[in-house]
């Protein structure tokens, strides 16, 4: 299936938005309700407080720079129409469908949070494990069950388990599958409100040093470690 469909009339670029990239814009939405467009097939936003980045390859290719402030808003506006065509002009969307038309103005960018342009790294892969994504959801309900609002990966015995927990009580119950095996012990701590991510299996790098990468196949997330977290590495 060709997604690809960008056609320019003058300074105006022409546009479909796949059911790919409406998803993802649909999860982004749920991570900061406003968003940066910029040209290419990429897509990046953060959450206000700066604890998540989302990064996301698209079968389109956008063709112009445009802020959107309200995105579910948008989203709402193009679930309006069936297919159709999201033409990028100087200050506004026009999203258009046989006799039907939508004019959408940008916002300023000074009025969104938008992510850095550089790419992200993660300084050092303390511990790396494969975590299934229903795996990562059983334990985030369970989280949810037990009124937690945090999950952690804890290394311990020479296996790696995937909790939910609470760091706030000690003794406190917790809900645990095992994901791996390690020669470390360490306790790495995430709140849940940080983990918006889209369903998909994931690799899960940790680095103690206050930040973790969720990379799927279509998209990666770069997570804040909470500051109690611990980490020792084995012999």
């Amino acid at each position: 299936i060709a997604y690809l469909n960008i056609k320019k009339l003058g300074e105006i670029f022409i546009m479909k938005l796949s059911d790919e990239t409406l998803n993802i814009l649909k999860s982004f939405a749920t991570i900061n309700k406003s968003i940066q467009f910029v040209p290419g097939n990429t897509l990046k936003t953060i959450t206000p407080e700066k604890t998540l980045i989302a990064i996301a390859k698209i079968p389109d290719e956008i063709p112009a720079d445009a802020c959107v402030y309200d995105l579910s808003r948008f989203l709402s506006i193009l679930s309006l129409y069936d297919a159709p065509d999201v033409s990028f002009e100087d200050k506004y969307f026009t999203i258009s469908e046989g006799r039907r038309k939508t004019k959408y103005v940008y916002a300023d960018i000074s009025m969104i949070h938008v992510p850095p342009q550089k790419d992200i790294h993660i300084p050092d892969e303390d511990v790396v494990v494969n975590v299934k994504w229903d795996d990562f959801q059983s334990v985030v309900k369970a989280a949810g069950v037990l009124q937690f609002n945090e999950i952690a990966f804890v290394g311990t015995d020479g296996k790696c388990y995937l909790k939910a927990v609470s760091s706030e009580q000690d003794g406190a119950d917790d809900y645990a599958i095992e994901i791996g095996d390690t020669d470390d012990e360490f306790k790495i701590i995430i709140k849940t409100d940080n983990l918006k991510l889209l369903p998909q299996d994931y690799r899960v790098a940790l680095c103690s040093k206050g930040i973790s990468e969720f990379r799927g196949q279509t998209a990666s997330y770069f997570v804040a470690i909470d500051s109690k977290s611990t980490y020792t590495k084995g012999n």
